[in-house]
């Protein structure tokens, strides 16, 4: 972490901030990593364990970020085909 971000959140704490948490924030709430879409990509990749990234960000209209993040984040698979 930066002197600057350090300097920041200890100014926050010194001015009554509790907890680390981020606030609740304005704006699009992220929709690829809900458990439907998780669901959705598990099925893929066992219907066939050799498919790659792109076949599923294709498939479903989400991104490859999110593709990656549901397999192994969510489904804790711990390789991958890009």
């Amino acid at each position: 972490m930066s002197r600057q971000a350090t300097a920041k959140w200890c100014n926050m704490f010194e001015n009554g901030r509790k907890d680390i948490d981020d606030a609740e924030r304005e704006g699009r709430p992220s929709t690829a990593t809900n458990s439907e879409i998780a669901a959705r990509v598990n099925e893929r990749i066992l219907t066939n364990r050799r498919v790659a990234v792109v076949e599923i960000k294709n498939k479903l209209g989400i991104s490859h970020g999110s593709v990656y993040r549901n397999t192994v984040k969510h489904l804790e698979f711990s390789k991958f085909c890009a």
